[in-house]
């Protein structure tokens, strides 16, 4: 049982993977850290959690299906698919590029200047901090990996929360098969 919200989830997680790769052979590591893919892969998760808590659902044959289930269904999906997502991360990070930690920083830092450049809400003294918390931090680690784990599910199961409430059905006694002997 269960197997849908797992399959799903791994399968998210694959195309997260296959996605951040091709990102990286393209020579466009900039573009993993666009809203856009941002968007493109909250919307493969969000995939992961319908198809998957449907699967679920269905394997149920007409039980309950409650909406602690469903959500526990959207945290698998959830969980596998940013485990294996997050996994190519580490794998570009450690195993197929070490350069790519110093540009991801660059990135960050040169995002961090043109929105924040925009807004002049923050000191300069307070950007520099930022900066250099961004050039102390670890990255491509198998630590940082699996650190970053929980924010990313915390984050996805927001919207896990509503999905769920979605997914869930409530069998209400059908009036036709009620046991009415009682009556009479």
């Amino acid at each position: 049982m269960n197997r849908a919200s797992v399959f799903h989830g791994l399968l998210a997680g694959v195309f997260i993977f296959i996605a951040k790769v091709i990102v990286y052979l393209t020579q466009h590591w900039e573009y993993r850290f666009l809203p856009a893919f941002t968007v493109l892969s909250f919307l493969i998760i969000l995939s992961a959690m319908i198809m998957g808590g449907l699967g679920d659902r269905k394997q149920l044959e007409g039980s309950h299906y409650q909406y602690k289930q469903a959500l526990s269904s959207c945290f698998r999906a959830v969980f596998f698919a940013v485990l294996v997502g997050s996994f190519a991360d580490y794998v570009l990070y450690s195993l197929v590029d070490v350069t790519l930690v110093e540009q991801t920083k660059g990135i960050l830092i040169e995002q961090l200047q043109d929105g924040l450049g925009q807004m002049k809400f923050m000191s300069n003294d307070d950007f520099d901090k930022l900066v250099k918390e961004i050039r102390a931090a670890q990255m491509g680690t198998l630590w940082s990996y699996i650190s970053g784990l929980p924010g990313l599910v915390l984050a996805n199961m927001f919207f896990g929360l509503m999905v769920a409430r979605y997914l869930r059905v409530k069998k209400d006694a059908d009036w036709l098969s009620e046991d009415n002997s009682h009556m009479g």
